[in-house]
């Protein structure tokens, strides 16, 4: 089975938002190889008015498919009580995305590669970059650049110092 290199966002808003974006890499853990993570930024929210954002990202290796760490990522949202609401961009107490996988570029019913919104978006462009600096877009074989946007790297350090850099 194909290894894939993965970039995954995190992003919490309510509750312990740092707390649960670390329990969420530590599951993460338990199923891929985490190489790196970035530091943490604080964001302002995308949507109806609501708390700010904590973002971060974490560089892992996943033995498997695509469609398989989307479900795995969705588990992990569901134990840490993630209710998944009718309002899109609302807030949430976890909240995990695949961001990018390197040279993957797929649209299936329930997942986008690259992240549909990923070029416009600083809160998670910005933490994709630290951990894969070398990330390109796969369908243009263009290196992506963090476009402006608040985004405030937080005194939390990185997300979790095992890979960290």
């Amino acid at each position: 089975m194909a290894v894939l290199r993965a970039v995954i966002g995190f992003g919490a808003n309510l509750g312990d938002r740092l707390g649960a974006m670390r329990a969420a890499l530590a599951e993460l853990a338990v199923v891929a190889r985490v190489e790196r993570t970035s530091h943490v930024y604080a964001t302002a929210p995308v949507g109806p008015p609501q708390p700010e954002y904590l973002n971060a990202a974490a560089l892992v290796a996943w033995e498997g498919t695509s469609e398989a760490l989307l479900e795995a990522l969705l588990g992990i949202e569901a134990r840490l009580g993630r209710v998944r609401g009718a309002e899109r961009f609302g807030p949430r107490t976890i909240d995990l995305d695949v961001l990018w996988i390197d040279g993957v570029a797929e649209e299936t019913e329930r997942l986008v590669v690259p992240h549909p919104r990923l070029k416009e978006r600083a809160f998670a462009l910005v933490p994709l970059l630290e951990v894969a600096p070398d990330a390109r877009d796969p369908r243009t074989g263009e290196p992506y650049v963090a476009p402006q946007g608040d985004v405030v790297r937080t005194d939390d350090d990185v997300l979790w110092n095992h890979g960290a850099a």
